[in-house]
């Protein structure tokens, strides 16, 4: 069951077939200064304050989603530990993108059992929100489960992707290529229009010559 809101309509998809899988490296870090990662592409950061659970990225020593399971070795996630029944606030953790992207998502899980309502979003430059999803499902309790859920845009809007409450996990996160630059698709065009005629070229090479010939009288 899914609650959805937003104001550009990006579509929430539960797979993204040609996106790329971008590791988290497991560097096990727990504390709330912003992560850099996918050679400075994306950066991971939380809103936790210290007092509250100290979010987790590039984690791989294990991390409990109540009766949705655990994720063990060799899973390496992100994850928020923290929710607005634990802590009386509501905490988000974001990965931000140096360039926009058209789709982004990854397979995720959280705790079912305090009552909280997981959410995802999409921002874009402008910080503005595109979309956003309230998750609600089981896995039935076996480890290393979850399920895929990101969002979708028909141009590369999307520069901010977050995850709140309810000790909400994620891994594999999976983002699209952007579409080509315009100067991109102006090399490709040119390309194209270049071996269009080198092939006409060809075809009129290898065509008989027209020339009249003269008969012997």
């Amino acid at each position: 069951m899914l609650g959805m809101v937003g104001v550009a309509n990006a579509t929430l998809v539960t797979s993204i077939p040609d996106g790329k899988i971008i590791s988290i490296p497991a560097v096990n870090y727990s504390g709330i200064e912003p992560q850099t990662f996918d050679s400075g592409n994306i950066t991971w950061s939380s809103t936790n304050a210290s007092n509250q659970g100290d979010p987790l990225f590039g984690w791989d020593w294990g991390y409990g989603f109540g009766s949705n399971g655990n994720w063990l070795t060799p899973i390496v996630m992100a994850g928020l530990n923290e929710a607005t029944s634990t802590y009386a606030v509501t905490d988000t953790m974001t990965f931000s993108f140096s360039s926009p992207v058209k789709a982004v998502g990854g397979f995720i899980n959280y705790y079912p059992d305090g009552g909280d309502q997981p959410v995802i979003s999409v921002y874009d430059a402008s910080n503005t929100l595109i979309e956003s999803a309230t998750l609600n499902f089981s896995t039935g309790g076996d480890n290393n489960t979850g399920q895929f859920y990101g969002f979708s845009e028909s141009n590369p809007s999307i520069k901010y992707f977050t995850l709140t409450d309810a000790y909400i996990g994620i891994t594999d996160l999976t983002t699209t290529a952007n579409a080509p630059e315009p100067a991109s698709m102006i090399l490709i065009g040119t390309g194209i229009a270049g071996i269009s005629a080198m092939r006409r070229k060809k075809k009129q090479q290898s065509e008989p010559s027209q020339e009249t010939v003269s008969l012997p009288c």
